[in-house]
């Protein structure tokens, strides 16, 4: 995150919090809706499953076109449309015009939809192409193919809502390495909403937004690994997580505060989608510095190729 990005980011939160404390209005559902959507994003994106890549099976398909028709839905509404006679019925009531109208509604929807579904199949298809063009350099473990399938899949975008960064190192042919940076823990909610009846809001204790923050350095560092596994290939990855300082702005202002080193083997025991972040993390051996009265600190990574390729650099 570039330092103007992250002066107006904090910028916009203190904003925010000065109004908070001025309003007085009632908690609203649509808050509650957000609030848990928020947390679902922060701290059980790593609720998936995991499934490697077939990549033969993907070389073997080959390229591939939008499997749907630009008409797909609205066709039979046209014919319809275009079939319809007025029964005597109709004639004698006059809802001829009625009918026709809804036909004609009818049309419009259908084509609408079909514009959906021809949208969809283009962007799978292009997708799969992407992803197909790719295949070689994966094999090679070049990082940045690898991050082209991430952006052709969706993985990119999961990313894009839950960090400030996703980046990937290689370390050879045989070693991957995540670098995931952290939301600050500024940006963190600092209230909760529930819906449980009424809805109502309650300000977080600084031991509670602690706890999201672990949970969101957990969830989001065992997805990256969920995801690089089901493309690279190899058995076995490494992702780091990076948090920037209070009050930092540069590169160099960030600290080492997680560290995960999972194998496909592990993922393929372990039940993601009923555990949550921290017990997961656990169980996939983390090194982490945290307490609820501090939050996360700095780690020392002792590996001397994690320390070559994610320590913070100054700019040039």
């Amino acid at each position: 995150m570039s330092r103007v990005d992250r002066v107006a980011g904090r910028g916009l939160r203190e904003r925010d919090r000065k109004l908070r404390a001025a309003e007085h209005r009632r908690a609203t559902r649509g808050e509650a809706d957000a609030y848990e959507a928020l947390i679902e994003r922060l701290t059980k994106i790593h609720q998936v499953g995991f499934e490697r890549f077939d990549w033969e099976k993907i070389e073997a398909i080959g390229p591939v076109v939008p499997n749907v028709a630009r008409d797909a839905v609205s066709a039979v509404a046209r014919q319809r449309l275009a079939n319809y006679r007025p029964s005597l019925l109709d004639n004698l009531l006059g809802r001829e015009r009625e009918k026709r109208r809804e036909l004609t509604n009818e049309v419009v929807e259908s084509a609408r939809a079909d514009a959906e579904l021809y949208a969809r199949a283009k962007a799978e298809a292009a997708a799969h192409n992407k992803i197909l063009a790719l295949a070689g350099d994966v094999r090679s473990m070049k990082p940045e193919a690898i991050a082209g399938v991430l952006r052709a899949n969706g993985a990119a975008t999961v990313f894009k809502d839950a960090t400030e960064g996703f980046s990937l190192f290689g370390e050879g042919r045989d070693r991957l390495i995540g670098q995931v940076d952290l939301w600050e823990y500024d940006a963190l909610p600092e209230e909760a909403f529930t819906a449980a009846g009424v809805v109502s809001r309650n300000v977080l204790l600084e031991a509670e937004r602690r706890q999201i923050q672990l949970a969101h350095a957990c969830s989001v560092t065992i997805r990256a690994a969920v995801e690089l596994l089901q493309v690279a290939p190899v058995e076995t990855v490494e992702v780091v997580g990076r948090l920037c300082r209070p009050g930092g702005l540069a590169e160099t202002d960030t600290d080492s505060v997680l560290y995960l080193r999972v194998s496909r083997e592990a993922l393929a025991k372990i039940q993601l989608r009923k555990l949550d972040a921290a017990p997961a993390a656990v169980a996939l051996g983390m090194q982490v510095d945290w307490t609820a009265a501090r939050g996360l600190a700095p780690i020392r990574i002792d590996d001397p190729g994690i320390v070559r390729v994610t320590a913070a650099r100054a700019a040039a």
